[in-house]
């Protein structure tokens, strides 16, 4: 299953490009019989193309069916987180304590997005929800559910991430999987506006992606998307270990993947020097 999400996390929107550099070919002419294979090959192609649609499809309709038992576990979350907090009203440590659960786990998953100004708002969240839908249009909405606050009067904010998963009938051959093709906010009825929240308006793609500002756009969205499924694949079912700082995954730039990754080089020729020099004072004491 873990494969199947995996395979459906791969959503994406498509950037018009330069068309690629042509490619040799030879320019020998297919005889008759070469070309009935190669249409035989591609009816065959197709048939697989048709059969992953099917599997999408599938893989939505299970994930909708297993919302109810899921979202019975999350009201359980809910209600431990709730009764904690009424218990503790009033707790001077205001970032890192469970009274601000979701407040942390989002600093933990989003570290980049969230400023001090965000951090008075989300320790007004209570829980984060998703909703599918498979109707008509396959979609999945993000809910943010708050308590009464000082900043908007919404008591939910929500995004909504409508799919494709069916091929272009102009280019059938071309599909590639479920795409993300949209994203829709919600309006927020402010009092003050800080910069996380920014994430319930993303800008709207040109129609036609000869636009100049087509690729930026696309390319804000395309971030947008990898957000939204990390939330509802990522951070939602696995809140606790975020809270915990037991998992190690998190949203953030090239930048800060690289400081993490030369940080743990680092850690790594420490612990092989305090090894050999471990080693070395092991010889001096034989001789």
């Amino acid at each position: 299953m873990e494969q199947l999400r995996s395979r459906t996390n791969q959503s994406k929107l498509k950037c018009a490009a330069a068309p690629p550099p042509a490619v040799k070919t030879d320019k020998t002419e297919a005889s008759d019989a070469e070309k009935k294979v190669i249409a035989d090959l591609k009816q065959l192609y197709m048939e697989t193309i048709n059969l992953d649609v099917k599997m999408q499809r599938d893989i939505y309709n299970m994930e909708k069916s297993y919302e109810l038992k899921h979202n019975e576990i999350f009201d359980k979350r809910k209600k431990i987180l709730d009764e904690f907090k009424k218990q503790n009203h009033g707790d001077t440590n205001t970032t890192e304590n469970v009274t601000n659960f979701w407040l942390k786990v989002l600093k933990a998953s989003y570290t980049e997005f969230i400023g001090k100004e965000d951090e008075k708002i989300l320790s007004h969240l209570t829980d984060i929800r998703t909703k599918h839908f498979n109707t008509d249009v396959v979609k999945f909405v993000i809910e943010f559910q708050f308590e009464k606050n000082d900043y908007f009067k919404n008591t939910a904010l929500t995004k909504t991430y409508i799919l494709n998963c069916v091929p272009d009938p102009e280019d059938p051959l071309s599909y590639d999987g479920a795409e993300i093709v949209k994203c829709e906010g919600c309006t927020i009825d402010w009092k003050q506006q800080p910069s996380f929240f920014d994430f319930f308006t993303p800008p709207t793609l040109p129609d036609d992606p000869e636009d100049a500002n087509f690729c930026d756009i696309n390319a804000i969205l395309q971030n947008d998307f990898e957000l939204g499924f990390y939330l509802k694949e990522r951070v939602i079912p696995k809140a606790v270990i975020f809270f915990t700082g037991e998992i190690a995954d998190c949203q953030s730039s090239e930048g800060s993947d690289s400081e993490s990754d030369t940080d743990e080089d680092s850690d790594a020729e420490e612990e092989e020097e305090e090894e050999s020099s471990n080693n070395e004072n092991n010889t001096q004491v034989i001789i």
